[in-house]
């Protein structure tokens, strides 16, 4: 029995197939995701009101025409939803029935959402919507805008199939949409591989039973914060430099319904500054990307989070009433002073590299070693990163800081290459603070996994539609937490080997996972000498043959 198609599914489907066959323009990527924001917020408040009222689309636009009813469903929203659309015709599926028309639509009526949205007070979601709205209205520039006939064509179609997304539908859902139309060729989103957040989530649940704060630097599409955060119901930190993928990311916090009391996600560049406001996190999840260059790394500073630290400024004036004091400059110049030594105390207890480490202040990897001084005392931290990590010559010393010096790396695990696009494929590091033990963990399941499909596919794609068998997460998991040794898969190394391999850490070196036969050198050796005795007395035997023949050469 062949299974029909869900009613999202069909809309997403072609949207991907158009995608193929057109050539969007880097800004519209902004135009087009916006618009699953704009529905979602549009619907989500139109089905509520509906809901609470047991009305229908026509009772709605009556009620809008009254101020007293009017007011009353505002009241209504923000205090269930908090936030309300002023006017009817604002609402995404109203204004595609009554403006579009000969398959065109103004792309600026989106903006008309930030013209007629309110939101209640102290609300926290309307920092983050403004942030999206002044985004999309840089990046596209709405006033101005100007598309060619064919371009202009492929927005307005994108925006009317948006509009026909059921926001509700549980078998193919709005937010796996979203997620699947921004790595298709339409958006052309960098996403994280499944496989690799599949993994750092199974790793950090499997170590810890909760989590008050989970923090991605290098957050991306957001996918390995988001997951990891859902399962311990934790605050989210994040930080992006992308523009594209930041604002991928905010929106997906929206339609995933995240609380934005416990969002902090800032568009600024890890390398530059690690630290979130001095803040320590239970857990730190990410997928280093690979796409840094050297000057981009120079620009790294060592950096100690002081999570006790307090603006000398606010505390002074929360502890003791200043406000009389006024402008006085004497006092002002007395706080400037004070503020200076609180900073140069807190600067103290930044590492200070000596000896073979003062070469680590150059190093591109400095950021792993402010990363895990962002870690609380007992904090796990999982990341992905390029294997060049493991044996690149230039970071032997770096390597060594982090195992023999410190003992933070608890374990490495080899990921299948098969699942790769990259030329070298990534690894999983995990590291902790509170090591008790002097040994590295390695796993090598890149030849002993199984694969599924998950249960909504990328139509067209068949690589992306791959993910780990629960089997396969089950056994990387047992052998990560009960330390085991198993034969071709994993392997406990002691520091000390790792010192007689001058700190290289490739999984490879220590977990040998080939199942061919083994031959001896000197064996090769008798079999080369035979194959080349046969050799000689083959060619003297032709030639002889050549000569009988008149044959010659």
């Amino acid at each position: 029995m062949i299974k029909t198609k869900s009613h999202n599914e069909k809309i997403l489907n072609y949207l991907i197939r158009r995608g193929r066959r057109s050539n969007s323009l880097i800004n519209t990527n902004y135009l087009m995701l916006y618009a699953f924001l704009y529905k979602y917020l549009s619907d989500k408040l139109k089905n509520h009101l509906l809901k609470q009222l047991s009305a229908n689309g026509d009772d709605l636009k009556m009620i809008y025409g009254s101020e007293e009813d009017k007011s009353y469903i505002r009241e209504l929203a923000l205090n269930d939803l908090g936030y309300f659309i002023e006017s009817y015709d604002v609402y995404m599926d109203q204004f595609i029935k009554n403006a579009f028309s000969d398959d065109l639509v103004d792309p600026g009526f989106l903006l008309d959402l930030k013209e007629k949205i309110v939101f209640s007070k102290d609300n926290p979601c309307e920092e983050y919507f403004n942030k999206i709205i002044e985004i999309v209205e840089n990046q596209t520039k709405f006033y101005h805008v100007s598309f060619d006939a064919e371009q202009e064509l492929i927005i307005s179609n994108f925006i009317s199939n948006v509009s026909k997304l059921n926001i509700e539908e549980k078998e193919f859902t709005f937010q796996r949409c979203y997620d699947l139309i921004a790595s298709s060729r339409q958006i052309r989103l960098m996403q994280t591989p499944e496989y690799i957040t599949q993994i750092l989530e199974r790793i950090i649940t499997t170590e810890r039973d909760s989590a008050t704060s989970v923090y991605d630097p290098f957050m991306g599409d957001g996918s390995n914060l988001i997951r990891v955060s859902k399962a311990f119901s934790s605050p989210i930190y994040g930080k992006e430099s992308d523009e594209l993928h930041y604002f991928y990311t905010l929106i997906k916090a929206f339609i995933y319904e995240y609380d934005f009391n416990e969002v902090f996600l800032r568009h600024e560049s890890a390398i530059n500054s690690m630290s979130f406001d001095d803040r320590l996190f239970d857990v730190i999840v990410s997928k280093i990307p690979n796409r840094y260059s050297r000057d981009v790394y120079t620009k790294q500073n060592l950096e100690a989070p002081n999570p006790n630290k307090k603006d000398i400024k606010e505390q002074l004036i929360s502890d003791f009433d200043l406000s009389e004091f006024g402008e006085d400059e004497e006092l002002l110049n007395a706080l400037s002073i004070l503020e200076k030594r609180v900073e140069a105390a807190g600067k103290s207890n930044v590492i200070q590299f000596e000896g073979e480490y003062e070469s680590l202040i150059d190093s591109e990897f400095l950021f792993v070693i402010n990363m895990i001084n962002s870690l609380k005392e007992d904090g796990i931290m999982a990341i992905s990163v390029s294997q060049n990590f493991l044996f690149k010559k230039s970071l032997t010393t770096l390597r060594k800081f982090l195992t023999h010096e410190n003992n933070y790396i608890d374990t490495i695990i080899s990921l299948p290459e098969d699942l790769s696009r990259a030329i070298r494929p990534e690894v999983i590091i995990v590291f902790r603070k509170n090591k008790n033990r002097e040994d590295v963990l390695f796993i090598d399941f890149s030849k002993d996994y199984k694969l599924t499909r998950p249960k909504n596919i990328v139509p067209g794609l068949f690589r992306r539609n791959l993910i780990l068998d629960d089997r396969t997460l089950d056994k990387v998991t047992d052998v990560l937490t009960k330390r085991k040794t198993i034969d071709k898969f994993s392997q406990l190394i002691c520091l000390d080997e790792l010192s007689k391999n001058d700190f290289n850490l490739s999984v490879s070196r220590y977990v040998d996972t080939y199942d061919g036969e083994f031959i001896r050198i000197r064996d090769l050796k008798g079999n080369k000498k035979d194959i080349d005795q046969k050799m000689d007395y083959l060619n003297k035997k032709i030639a002889m043959m050549m000569d009988e023949l008149d044959i010659g050469l």
